[in-house]
């Protein structure tokens, strides 16, 4: 299916749902929605960071730290989150450890995300649709990578938020 004609919640400022629509309206819209945004660490600790496929309509080439995606009509948040975490990276039968759930202001992607962190169970496989190069780095490595490179402003506000950071 092309990923515009999926269906997907467009929500208010405190998550209810509004109507379901198709996503490309949603995207063409910079309608609010809701995410989910999953952490993945190695058992080393290390945090899984991608960069985004060129595409990607949101965001081409664009790192993140999250494995994310939006939540479809039909399914819950922690639904959407294991959904991802298969189609984007391989990873089944994962613990998903809730961090927090916060409302992303912004004129391109306004959301409501549901942030998780989790360990890698098995290989990292990527989809190729979704990404293009995938490393693990330490938090040091990754603030550095954060200096030197352009990663997904939605992203970045629910990395800070979950670490306690100033947004």
């Amino acid at each position: 299916m092309n990923p515009d004609e999926e269906l997907v919640y467009e929500v208010d400022e405190n998550d209810r749902i509004l109507r379901i629509v198709r996503r490309g309206e949603l995207t063409d819209n910079n309608l609010r929605h809701r995410s989910v945004d999953i952490l993945f660490r190695d058992k080393a600790g290390r945090i899984l960071v991608h960069r985004r496929a060129e595409v990607k309509r949101v965001f081409p080439k664009y790192y993140d730290m999250f494995v994310a995606g939006m939540v479809p009509a039909g399914e819950s948040y922690d639904q959407a989150a294991r959904r991802e975490a298969a189609e984007e990276v391989g990873q089944r039968n994962i613990v998903l450890r809730p961090v927090g759930r916060w409302r992303f202001d912004d004129d391109r992607v306004p959301q409501w995300g549901s942030v998780y962190t989790a360990t890698v169970t098995g290989p990292v496989v990527p989809q190729p649709e979704e990404v293009e190069w995938f490393g693990f780095l330490t938090e040091a490595e990754l603030e550095e990578s954060i200096a030197q490179n352009q990663f997904c402003p939605d992203s970045l506000y629910f990395y800070r938020r979950m670490r306690g950071q100033a947004v």
